[in-house]
C-alpha cells in the first residue's frame, strides 16, 4: 500500500476547511505507510508534519477500558473493587466518594461534580502533574449526587481509572498502555 493512495483516500474523506489529520498504518510493528495532510498553524500556514502530536480527546477512553479488562481479567482486581481502597491517595470531604467503583469510573456513574479543565489538554508533559491537580480538586469537592445514582459524563472518572491502572499495575500509565 503506498502513501499516495492512502493519502489520496484520507483526504476524500475529509470535510471541506478541514484543519488537519495524519494516518499511520503498522502491521507486524512495521510502518508500512503514514503521511500528514493539513496546517498545524492556521495564522501562518505552516504545514503539519508526520511529527506534529494531537490531543485524542476521549479516543484514549477505550485504551483505559481495555486496560482495567487487562488487569480484571489477570485477578488483579474487579469492576466492583471501591477506587479509594485501590488508590489511597483520593480522598474527598463528601464520604459517598468511598462507594466509587471502578466500573462507575467506567461507565460515567460515579457522581463527580465534572471535569477539571485546569490543564486538562496538555501540551508539554512534564511540567505539570495532571494527576495531583486533580486530586487536589476532589479534595476540595462534592459528589453530584450518590455514586451510581445516574451517569453524566466526566472525563475525571477515567483520570481515576488511569491512576488505578497505574496502582495496580505498578507502571507509570503511559508505560502500561505501551506495553500492553
Amino acid at each position: 500500500m503506498k502513501n499516495e493512495t492512502c493519502t489520496k483516500l484520507l483526504k476524500s474523506l475529509l470535510k471541506p476547511g478541514y484543519t488537519a489529520a495524519s494516518y499511520a498504518i503498522r502491521i507486524n510493528n512495521e510502518i508500512v505507510a503514514a503521511d500528514s495532510v493539513g496546517v498545524i498553524d492556521q495564522i501562518d500556514n505552516k504545514p503539519v508534519t508526520n511529527e506534529c502530536t494531537y490531543n485524542v480527546c476521549s479516543i484514549s477512553k477505550m485504551f483505559c477500558a481495555m486496560a482495567v479488562m487487562q488487569l480484571v481479567e489477570k485477578g488483579k482486581m474487579n469492576l466492583e473493587d471501591k477506587v479509594y481502597t485501590l488508590l489511597p491517595e483520593f480522598w474527598m470531604p463528601d464520604e459517598r466518594y468511598k462507594d466509587i467503583t471502578v466500573r462507575m469510573c467506567l461507565d460515567h456513574s460515579s457522581g463527580l461534580p465534572g471535569t477539571q479543565w485546569k490543564h486538562f489538554s496538555l501540551t508539554e508533559v512534564g511540567k505539570v502533574d495532571y494527576y495531583k491537580e486533580v486530586l487536589h480538586y476532589f479534595s476540595k469537592s462534592y459528589l453530584k449526587d450518590d455514586p451510581g445514582a445516574y451517569s453524566v459524563y466526566c472525563n475525571d472518572g477515567f483520570t481515576l481509572a488511569e491512576m488505578v491502572v497505574a496502582k495496580v499495575s505498578g507502571m507509570k500509565y503511559e508505560d502500561y498502555i505501551m506495553e500492553n
